[in-house]
């Protein structure tokens, strides 16, 4: 897999967190950008408040917004970027599980080591991941 393939999904991150950046640090500070197995791209934000622990993740509200579109959508690829100037994070727990929700096999794009980010699937980032039987 050529990680570059999906270069775009951090640009657009990047310029939409460049857009919105909110300097208090309390508001905006994350931005995802989402790419479905039909080619369809989301961008968001996060949601923040003075209370993070109520904040709503940048990757959630990019799913939301893909689901609203269709009910049966697929992740292909997912990027997240933080602050001004952006840099690459890795989705949060709570965002892996969604992910995986959406698409188990799912690249997500993540900081390495050498300032530059690698391309994993979302079942490295949550192996063994929880399934309500049924």
């Amino acid at each position: 897999m050529d990680k570059h393939k999906y270069d775009f999904l951090i640009k657009e991150a990047n310029d939409l967190l460049r857009s919105r950046y909110c300097k208090d640090g309390h508001h905006t500070v994350v931005a995802a950008a989402l790419l479905t197995t039909d080619g369809k791209l989301y961008s968001a934000l996060n949601v923040g408040t003075y209370q993070p622990s109520i904040s709503t993740c940048a990757e959630i509200i990019a799913i939301g917004m893909a689901l609203r579109d269709n009910p049966n959508f697929k992740i292909e690829a997912i990027a997240c970027v933080r602050d001004n100037p952006a840099y690459i994070i890795s989705p949060c727990g709570k965002c892996r599980e969604y992910i995986s929700d959406y698409s188990d096999n799912a690249f997500v794009v993540v900081p390495n080591q050498e300032n530059d980010y690698d391309l994993v699937e979302i079942s490295e980032l949550l192996p063994n991941k929880y399934v309500k039987k049924v």
